[in-house]
């Protein structure tokens, strides 16, 4: 995946997203912690408020290695326009680099079920203000100048768009595929044809199926009755 600027909106690469996060583990007090918390948003393409809140019992993992996240609504995303699912909890997949990074956590801290996955090595809860900090201080370190001057990773959220993005691009990109993003996402199909609109890709003429559109279109042909009552 390569990083896309322009007027309208921006994404990280997968080079990018990875090295801003290990920047983020090189911060002394936090930074095993708050790699896990980004590698959450940028594996599994969550809000930063869902991702703060997860619990150990939230993660289902399976013999593969693979998993699901219960991702539970939260207030700002039920104030949402654009959410036609605020109120229901969401499976999310969790690919195995996420799992080993979920269980490594869980491990280091010995958390039970009910502990939240993502707190400060004090104790403390996360808040957006330590994450917002680090995020800047990481972004900072990782992109180039010119790239600095850009939109391109502005705010933490740019991990979770950068994750929509491959999604969207590396499927075949059919109403069923663009329906499972939208569902993984926690947004509506609209809304998410609407807001990545640059990830999806045009049909070519000759993939557009015009007879059927055709035939759809069509009008029926009056019968033989129909048209004899109609004369006067």
């Amino acid at each position: 995946m390569t990083a896309v600027v322009n007027e309208q909106t921006s994404y990280l690469s997968d080079r990018q997203c990875f090295a801003i996060l290990d920047r983020a583990s090189e911060d002394l007090q936090n930074g095993l912690a708050l790699r896990a918390f980004l590698a959450s948003i940028a594996l599994a393409a969550l809000r930063p408020e869902e991702a703060r809140v997860l619990r150990v019992r939230d993660v289902e993992l399976v013999d593969d290695g693979t998993g699901w996240l219960m991702v539970h609504p939260q207030a700002q995303e039920r104030r949402e326009k654009d959410s036609d699912r605020a109120g229901t909890v969401r499976r999310v997949p969790v690919c195995r680099e996420l799992a080993a990074i979920l269980q490594e956590e869980t491990t280091r801290r010995d958390l039970g079920p009910d502990d939240a996955i993502f707190v400060l090595d004090n104790g403390r809860p996360l808040t957006a203000q330590v994450y917002r900090k680090v995020w800047q201080q990481a972004r900072a370190a990782a992109l180039q100048a010119h790239e600095l001057d850009s939109p391109l990773g502005r705010h933490v959220s740019a991990l979770r768009d950068a994750r929509i993005a491959a999604w969207l691009r590396n499927g075949d990109q059919t109403a069923g595929h663009i329906l499972a993003v939208a569902e993984c996402a926690g947004m509506s199909a609209p809304r998410l044809a609407e807001r990545f609109a640059n990830c999806l890709r045009k049909p070519t003429r000759d993939e557009i199926p015009w007879d059927r559109l055709e035939a759809a279109l069509a009008l029926p042909e009056p019968s033989q009755s129909t048209s004899t009552a109609r004369r006067p």
